[in-house]
C-alpha cells in the first residue's frame, strides 16, 4: 500500500448531508449537482468530494453518516446555498493519503488494508475527524477502471 504523508489546510466546501448505506452517498451528490447546475456553478467546481464520518463495520450501514460536497474555486455566498446545501468544514492537518486508480466499488477493500494491516505498523494513529475522498475525474466521462480517487485518512503522530 503506497501511502504518503501530507499536511492539509482547512477548507470550506459545500454539501448535502447522507444519512444511509455509503454506496447509497450518489442520490446526495446528484441532488447537489443538479443545485449547482441551476446555479449556475457547475464552472467553478474544483473537486467533488465525500466525507464519511462512520465505521460501517461498527455502526449500522443505515445509520451511517456522509457529506457529498463540492469544493468551488472561491468561497460562495449565503445567498447562493439553499435549505439543504450548507458550508463543510474539512479540518486541516496531516493526513496520510492514498490515491486509488478503478471502480468506486472496489475502495471497501482499500479501507480495511489501512485500518487493518497499514495504520497498526506505522508510526501514526487515527484522529476523531473523518476521512474523505477526492473525486479527481468525472464518473460520467471516465471509464471506471480509469476513475481516479484520493482517500485522506487523518492521522497524528504515536
Amino acid at each position: 500500500m503506497n501511502i504518503t504523508i501530507e499536511n492539509r489546510e482547512t477548507v470550506t466546501v459545500y454539501g448535502i448531508s447522507h444519512c444511509g448505506p455509503y454506496p447509497e452517498i450518489y442520490k446526495a451528490f446528484n441532488a447537489l449537482w443538479d443545485w449547482a447546475l441551476a446555479e449556475d456553478l457547475t464552472t467553478q467546481v474544483k473537486s467533488a468530494i465525500a466525507i464519511y464520518h462512520d465505521n460501517p463495520n461498527v455502526k449500522a450501514p443505515a445509520q451511517c453518516r456522509s457529506d457529498a460536497c463540492l469544493q468551488f474555486e472561491h468561497p460562495l455566498s449565503d445567498q447562493q446555498l439553499s435549505e439543504i446545501v450548507r458550508p463543510v468544514m474539512i479540518t486541516g492537518g496531516c493526513y496520510a493519503t492514498y490515491r486509488h486508480i478503478g471502480p468506486y466499488s472496489a475502495l471497501e477493500p482499500v479501507y480495511n488494508e489501512f485500518y487493518h494491516h497499514w495504520l497498526p505498523t506505522s508510526d501514526f494513529q487515527k484522529t476523531s475527524q473523518p476521512s474523505f475522498e477526492v473525486y479527481r475525474n468525472n464518473p460520467m466521462e471516465t471509464p471506471e477502471e480509469q476513475l481516479i480517487t484520493d482517500i485522506y485518512f487523518p492521522v497524528t503522530g504515536k
